[in-house]
C-alpha cells in the first residue's frame, strides 16, 4: 500500500511541477513578447528632448510631424508598460510634459498637429477629440499606477474633460463633435467619428468627475451605433455617420477626408478594441454582430463597405489586433485570435506608424 501511496503522491508532484512549469514558461513567453514589442515601438517611434518626449508619425529625415492621437497613445502605452514593469514613471512623464506645452491657448485641448523640423514647429490650434479622449484616460489611469501623483494627473484630467464637454460637445444631440472646428457654425456639427465611442473610458471619466453627461455620452453614442449596425447583416460600422434629431445615419464618401468615410475603415476598425473593454448590453450587443461576420471571412482585410466586401486586399494589422483582442472574451470567437494574432509575434511594422500603435497598445492588453 505504502508504494502506491508513494508512487501516486510523485504523480502528484510530477503533474504539479509539469504544469508550473508550463505556466512559468507561457507567462515568460507573454512579458517576452510584450518587452519585444514595446521596446521596438519605443525605441522607433518616442523621440527624447530634454525633459519631454513625443511619439512621431512619420520617417521623414528632415521633419517629424506630431499628432495628439499619436501623443495620447503613447502616454497610455507607457503607463500599461509600466504596469509590466517595461516603462517607468519617468518615460511617462516626459510624454506628459509635451502635451503640457503643445495645448491650445486658453484651454486644455492638445494641438492636433505639430510639424517638427530643425530650425522651426507649426503647431496646428484645432483639436481632435479622440486624441484628448486617450490623453484624459492615460491621466486617470497613471494616478493609479503612480499615487504619490494621484492628485496632480486627476486634476489636468478633469480640467481637460471640461474642456472636452466645453468644445467638443454637441449640445443638441449630447454626442461628442470631431473636434473644436466642428462648432455651432460648422456644417460638421452633427459629425461623429464612430471610434470615438469608448465605453470605458466614459464610465471612468464619471467615476471622476461624477458627471453624469458622460453617462448620457456613453448611451448616446452607443445608441448611434447600433441604429447603424441594424441596418445591415454584418453589422458594420463606418468611420463617420451623421447624427441628429431625426437619428443616425451613414455619410457619403469624402464627407470629410477620402472614399472611405462611409466604410469600415482605419477609424472604425478600432471600435473592436474599444468596445470589448465594456459589459455594457449595447457595446456587446454590436460588437458581436461585427465578431460573428467576421467568423465568415478567411482572413481579415483593410476597408469594407458595409455590405461586408472588403475594398483593400490588404491585411492591415490595425484592423487585426483589436479583432484578436475582442474575440479572446468568447471561446466561440477562437478562429479569430488564432487567425489573426500573428501580428503580434511578426516584427513591428516601424515604416507605419498606425499599425505599430495599435499593435502595441493592445498587446500591452492582450497577453
Amino acid at each position: 500500500m505504502k508504494t502506491k501511496y508513494f508512487k501516486y503522491l510523485w504523480f502528484v508532484v510530477i503533474l504539479g511541477l509539469f504544469v508550473f512549469s508550463m505556466f512559468t514558461i507561457r507567462m515568460k513567453t507573454k512579458t517576452d513578447i510584450q518587452d519585444r514589442i514595446y521596446q521596438k515601438w519605443e525605441k522607433h517611434f518616442v523621440v527624447k528632448k530634454g525633459n519631454e518626449a513625443y511619439v512621431k508619425t512619420t520617417n521623414d529625415k528632415d521633419k517629424d510631424v506630431v499628432l495628439s492621437e499619436s501623443q495620447s497613445y503613447g502616454m497610455l502605452i507607457t503607463v500599461r508598460a509600466a504596469k509590466k514593469g517595461l516603462a517607468n514613471q519617468k518615460d511617462f512623464e516626459r510624454l506628459y510634459k509635451y502635451y503640457l506645452s503643445h495645448r491650445i491657448e486658453g484651454n486644455q485641448l492638445m494641438s492636433w498637429e505639430q510639424i517638427v523640423q530643425k530650425s522651426a514647429k507649426n503647431v496646428d490650434d484645432h483639436n481632435a477629440t479622440d486624441g484628448d479622449l486617450y490623453i484624459a484616460y492615460a491621466l486617470i489611469e497613471a494616478s493609479k499606477q503612480w499615487p504619490s501623483h494621484k492628485d496632480e494627473y486627476q486634476t489636468q484630467a478633469k480640467a481637460l474633460l471640461q474642456d472636452i464637454l466645453k468644445y467638443n460637445y454637441n449640445e443638441n444631440t449630447g454626442i461628442l463633435t470631431v473636434g473644436n472646428w466642428a462648432n455651432k457654425d460648422s456644417k460638421y456639427y452633427n459629425l461623429m467619428r464612430t471610434s470615438d465611442t469608448v465605453p470605458k473610458q466614459f464610465q471612468a471619466f464619471y467615476e471622476v468627475t461624477k458627471d453624469k453627461k458622460w453617462l448620457d455620452i456613453n448611451n448616446k453614442m452607443l445608441s448611434s451605433l447600433e441604429t447603424i449596425s441594424s441596418k445591415t447583416k454584418t453589422g458594420l460600422i463606418p468611420d463617420f455617420i451623421w447624427v441628429d434629431e431625426s437619428g443616425a445615419r451613414v455619410v457619403k464618401p469624402y464627407t470629410i477626408s477620402n472614399q472611405f468615410d462611409s466604410t469600415y475603415s482605419y477609424n472604425a476598425c478600432r471600435l473592436p478594441y474599444n468596445l470589448t473593454q465594456s459589459n455594457d448590453e449595447k457595446s456587446q450587443k454590436v460588437l458581436n454582430k461585427m465578431l460573428d461576420f467576421f467568423m465568415t471571412q478567411k482572413n481579415v482585410f483593410s476597408n469594407y463597405n458595409l455590405s461586408g466586401k472588403f475594398l483593400d486586399d490588404h491585411q492591415a494589422a490595425s484592423f487585426k489586433a483589436p479583432i484578436a483582442f475582442a474575440a479572446e472574451k468568447d471561446q466561440k470567437y477562437l478562429k479569430l485570435v488564432q487567425q489573426n494574432k500573428i501580428v503580434f509575434m511578426q516584427d513591428l511594422p516601424v515604416k507605419n506608424y498606425y499599425d505599430s500603435a495599435i499593435i502595441t497598445l493592445v498587446a500591452m492588453e492582450f497577453f
